[in-house]
């Protein structure tokens, strides 16, 4: 059983997918934020870098798009070209585009520059595939592909056709509109969240999809019977609290940006963020279930391969992934970790992939990622500790004050009677250890003084006014 929560407010678009009373996919868009992906451009080739094969391409929405180039691929500066948006941008960073465009339907992907025919690999029926190629192939333009998406297999070839019909049409009219004016300029916008999630979330495991937006109702409601979807129930929730309060997924939600994820039997995960990788620590915890530390050790594994499937749908995290598994010495546990990991990950549109187990347990793993993650959306680096996750302790700071009492006396720069202020943890911790010591030092009285308005590591020192 499957529900789909939405919430649309002025300032942002919710969406929850709720999988056996667990949370399964958590999305959230931002009004007025940057939501790129999707996006088709006609856009100004800017530069061209032959050191790393790329093009910077000037789309008019401040930062330059970074093209990756084929191998004999050439560009020149000022050429025109159509690019779609592929990745946010991030950070610096400008968005990833590419020349390859396609148009996501509910049962095909029209790709306008491509040349085959491909299907998901989740239609495993030979006929089946065999039928759904012909049917698309007899619709298709000349000189077009498509990719028949896992939902056709339960679609009419009236509602594949309509659906091939209208993004044909998109792409007439974009094709014509990039022939209008000049310069770089949009062509082409995504759909929001509510109607996305449509397109790539409804299925026929879906029960019903509670929204607490009356239009959006309305939409969502027209189009479930435009795609022949009656069968699920949609709903129109009218209270007053907020719609994920009121349904009890605010704990699910807030848990997200946990760095310690605790399993059922004991075991927990450590999610650890670099700029390269993200990283998962599996540790067995208290976990009390086994007779002795190899059925442990496996026990853990298994839950904690289920919930890192989970955990990174739930926090979109994409790139590279590896998780350190609790040592396992039999290959055939270990492939009973993989397997399971892969068929967890079967379900997730952006398409992880598991590359493999190491000698030491260390699982590396793949995954798109396209949009601003929800870590990006949701936090700003800490002014504090600038992202790293720490700060200097109290001690640190004191042994850097007194470094620095020396070199100002040795050049005779301060007076025997000096004001220092500090952070207020740093002063309560130096209150109790550090100001005897140094007054006895450099035979001077200190007054010190908590300044919450300063960083855990920057201390001033001032001579105190007579």
């Amino acid at each position: 059983m499957k529900t789909i929560y939405v919430s649309v407010r002025p300032e942002e678009t919710r969406m929850g997918l709720v999988e056996d009373e667990r949370l399964r996919d958590y999305a959230v868009e931002r009004h007025g934020a940057d939501n790129l992906v999707g996006n088709v451009y006609r856009g100004r080739v800017a530069n061209v870098v032959p050191g790393i094969q790329a093009a910077f391409v000037d789309l008019n929405i401040g930062k330059n798009g970074f093209l990756t180039l084929k191998k004999d691929e050439k560009l020149t500066e000022g050429q025109m070209l159509l690019v779609q948006v592929v990745k946010d941008c991030r950070g610096n960073k400008g968005p990833g585009i590419t020349r390859a465009i396609t148009f996501p339907g509910r049962y095909i992907v029209l790709e306008p520059y491509g040349r085959k025919i491909s299907l998901s690999r989740k239609i495993t029926c030979k006929s089946m595939r065999e039928r759904l190629r012909n049917m698309v192939a007899l619709l298709l333009p000349a000189g077009m592909g498509a990719v028949i998406r896992t939902a056709a297999a339960q679609a009419s070839e009236e509602e594949i056709r309509n659906d091939l019909e209208q993004l044909i049409r998109n792409w007439e009219i974009l094709e014509r509109r990039s022939k209008m004016g000049r310069g770089p300029q949009l062509l082409y916008r995504e759909l929001d969240l509510s109607i996305r999630m449509l397109r790539d979330y409804v299925t026929d495991e879906i029960t019903s999809i509670i929204v607490d937006d009356e239009n959006t109702y309305h939409t969502v409601n027209e189009l479930l019977h435009d795609m022949g979807l009656d069968q699920v129930k949609i709903i129109l929730y009218r209270g007053e609290e907020d719609l994920f309060t009121f349904y009890g997924l605010d704990e699910s939600i807030e848990s997200i940006s946990d760095r310690i994820v605790q399993l059922p039997g004991g075991g927990y995960l450590v999610f650890d963020y670099t700029e390269a990788m993200t990283v998962i620590d599996v540790n067995s915890g208290r976990y009390a279930k086994g007779s002795d530390r190899e059925e442990t050790s496996l026990a853990t594994n298994r839950e904690a391969a289920v919930e890192i499937a989970r955990q990174l749908r739930l926090r979109d995290i994409g790139g590279i992934i590896v998780a350190d598994f609790i040592d396992m010495d039999r290959a055939e546990e270990q492939e009973e970790i993989l397997t399971l990991l892969r068929q967890q990950f079967a379900s997730d549109k952006m398409k992880p992939k598991v590359m493999g187990m190491t000698h030491l347990n260390l699982v590396e793993m793949t995954r798109m990622k396209a949009r601003r993650n929800l870590f990006g959306m949701l936090y700003a680096t800490c002014p504090m500790c600038q992202g790293s996750g720490r700060v200097e302790a109290p001690e640190t700071v004191y042994v850097e004050i007194r470094r620095r009492l020396r070199a100002l006396y040795a050049r005779q720069s301060l007076s025997r009677s000096l004001v220092i202020s500090v952070h207020p943890l740093v002063y309560e911790w130096m209150g109790v250890h550090g100001v005897k010591e140094m007054e006895k030092e450099f035979n001077c009285t200190i007054k010190l003084t908590s300044d919450p308005a300063l960083a855990a590591g920057v201390f001033t020192i001032l001579n105190q006014p007579v």
